[in-house]
């Protein structure tokens, strides 16, 4: 049986996303790479796990700041856990990443 909800979820990591997750953490799985997006820019891009989901994650610049203190070498990122938050950028909703406080 597949629950349709998870048929419709995107596949990045959303405001959506994390105000329904029961964590609100993730956990990086690979150093990330950069992907060209719809509009041409390049955006650095992470596979995380969410909840049990697979998940992409695209760090904005306040979440990049706060967890450059696992390294400058997205390498030493990976399975590290990351605090997620919805905060108000600009009038807009954002998911910021930070270090998990363990």
């Amino acid at each position: 049986m597949v629950n349709v909800n998870e048929l419709l979820e995107s596949e990045f990591v959303s405001v959506g996303l994390v105000q329904s997750s029961p964590t609100k953490k993730l956990v990086v799985m690979d150093r990330g790479k950069f992907e060209t997006t719809p509009d041409k820019t390049e955006r650095y891009t992470f596979m995380v796990s969410i909840d049990g989901k697979i998940k992409k994650w695209r760090p904005n610049k306040p979440s990049l700041e706060a967890c450059k203190v696992f390294s400058v070498d997205t390498m030493d990122w990976v399975n590290k856990l990351v605090d997620l938050s919805i905060e108000n950028f600009k009038g807009r909703d954002c998911v910021v990443g930070r270090p998990a406080k363990v």
